[in-house]
């Protein structure tokens, strides 16, 4: 008589469902941060903050600003170099923007009015003519000169945060409940 093993028979539609459930959890367990988030008047997000996110501020009372790369946010507060700062003295955030470079195209606009000039002095003396250094010559220049310098400023955003714009913390964990007080 020959003897049957039990064996434990596990499907294998059931096994691979569980395999993959498992890794769809293990990706989302990776995400459960909290978020920085800047609002503007408590109905648009304009900028999400991560750890690891660089974030330029000025805290309440300062005059300089400070910057650094976010090591954690807590339910209130976020740590930045070792630093727990919390959300509720950060008075500006700065964002550099990144669609366009500001700065280059400021510079290179801001470079060219002595390129004006010159051509003007080289178109003249193509025409046999001596140059005139007219003052509507150097106004234009000048003007170049300033509409460079504005652009460069353009590629820093300052939120001032106060009534228009907010800073608030979102906590990914669903399972964690703020207090009232930190909100």
């Amino acid at each position: 008589m020959s003897m049957k093993k039990n064996r434990i028979k596990i499907p294998v539609r059931f096994t691979t469902l569980c395999i993959i459930l498992s890794m769809w959890s293990l990706q989302s367990i990776g995400q459960f941060e909290n978020h920085l988030i800047l609002k503007r008047k408590n109905l648009t997000n304009l900028h999400h903050y991560l750890p690891g996110d660089q974030i330029t501020y000025i805290r309440d009372g300062n005059t300089f600003d400070e910057s650094g790369t976010i090591q954690g946010i807590g339910p209130d507060r976020i740590i930045i170099g070792g630093q727990e700062i919390p959300v509720n003295t950060i008075e500006t955030v700065f964002y550099n923007r990144t669609g366009f470079n500001f700065k280059a195209g400021g510079t290179t606009i801001a470079l060219a009015s002595p390129l004006y000039l010159a051509l003007g002095a080289l178109n003249s003396l193509i025409r046999g003519e001596r140059p005139l250094w007219v003052p509507l010559n150097f106004a234009v220049a000048g003007g170049i000169v300033a509409s460079g310098l504005a652009i460069r400023s353009l590629q820093v955003k300052k939120y001032k945060i106060g009534s228009k714009y907010q800073l608030r913390v979102v906590q990914s964990d669903p399972f964690f409940q703020m207090d009232k007080k930190s909100r």
